[in-house]
């Protein structure tokens, strides 16, 4: 059993735990639980498209991932990985740590690491022994309950959160954003009136950018018509005001603008049977 940590350095980033073999054994029983639980229930593979949400019964895949880590190679030839020095090594610099799996050949588990998983002797920290507590003399780490992402030997990277992996990968490229330009060319729509383009790209954050990269993609707003979209976002409570020239009128409000947006990217819905209107965390398309 061999356990490294992957760190934030630029380079030289991964090194080797050296382990007692009592603590290997148990560190081989712990992760063989995890990875269990990990895929446990599991009933379904959903590629990741950066909006879906899964549910219990499923998780997110990328096929193809390229591991800019290669943690394949360290756990191929561990010998070759730098051994941990308590004298020239920060833990707190740690942001995962991985093992390859003992069932299933050339699968990585791989476990989020936070500043909380550091045991720091410069915390006074304690610990229970025998029949009194003693003072840690060396820093130390705690392993977490469970394992945040897998890759398996194909390549493919299984995560349930998107939000904890990106703690870890440089997901940029998997997940796309609107860029300024992107909002630029948004902000010039033919169907919509926008006061001020500056403001609009300086109050843009993270779900704006997202959810107009998603309806620049769709090209929805090439061919609408205003006023039957104003008719049907009122039976999702969605208001949409037009400007006199018959635009959609962009508001400066953040939740009338949020509403605007999910709406503009299809994110309400009406169900089947009693054509009640929802509107959805997630957005998959039927398979």
């Amino acid at each position: 059993m061999n356990l490294f940590a992957l760190t934030h350095s630029s380079k030289d980033n991964i090194f080797r735990f050296p382990l007692s073999q009592p603590l290997q054994t148990q560190l081989r029983a712990e992760f063989d639980k995890q990875e269990a639980v990990f895929f446990q229930n599991i009933e379904e593979e959903v590629s990741f498209n950066g909006y879906y949400h899964p549910e219990s019964d499923e998780i997110l895949v990328i096929d193809n991932f390229s591991d800019p880590y290669n943690l394949a190679a360290a756990i191929a030839d561990p010998m070759s990985v730098p051994r941990y020095d308590a004298k020239n090594t920060d833990l707190s610099n740690i942001k995962a740590i991985f093992c390859g799996s003992d069932k299933h050949p050339g699968r990585i588990l791989i476990q989020r690491f936070q500043q909380s998983n550091v045991i720091s002797v410069n915390k006074f920290a304690i610990f229970f022994s025998g029949d009194s507590f003693v003072k840690f003399s060396d820093d130390g780490i705690s392993i977490d309950q469970k394992i945040c992402s897998v890759i398996e030997a194909d390549g493919v990277l299984k995560f349930p959160s998107f939000h904890f992996v990106r703690q870890i990968f440089e997901m940029t490229s998997y997940f796309n954003e609107a860029t300024d330009e992107d909002i630029l060319e948004f902000s010039k729509c033919s169907a919509l009136s926008i006061s001020d383009s500056k403001k609009f790209m300086g109050n843009a954050n993270q779900f704006i950018r997202k959810k107009i990269i998603s309806i620049l993609k769709s090209n929805l707003l090439d061919n609408i018509d205003c006023n039957s979209l104003k008719i049907q976002a009122q039976r999702f409570k969605v208001s949409i005001d037009l400007s006199s020239d018959g635009k959609i009128v962009i508001p400066e409000n953040k939740k009338y603008l949020r509403n605007l947006l999910k709406f503009l990217d299809e994110d309400f819905f009406e169900s089947t049977i009693k054509k009640t209107p929802y509107v959805s965390s997630s957005k998959r398309a039927v398979q």
